[in-house]
């Protein structure tokens, strides 16, 4: 359970890391770890709304603000949150 326990701090670590880099270079300012922490903050308030719609199931996600779409694009994931359309067998 300790070796699962440090495992799972240790990829959430790295996983920070990355964050905080990919933010640092998008931004050139130093107090990027600070920023990568906001970030995350403010990405925790978003929800996923899945509505369907006869065959049709729609996903949206609702609360990402301008900044938030903002910054995704400069760290190269501004597909993470595309409103999707699927469709579900009659």
């Amino acid at each position: 359970r300790v070796r699962a326990y440090v495992f799972v701090c240790m990829l959430a670590y790295r996983l920070l890391a990355v964050l905080q880099w990919k933010l640092k270079v998008a931004s050139r300012k130093e107090d990027s770890w600070e920023s990568a922490h906001l970030f995350l903050q403010d990405l925790s308030r978003v929800n996923e709304v899945e509505v369907k719609f006869g065959h049709e199931i729609k996903t949206w996600y609702l609360n990402l603000t301008q900044k938030m779409s903002s910054t995704l694009k400069d760290i190269g994931k501004k597909e993470l949150f595309k409103e999707a359309v699927r469709l579900t067998e009659p």
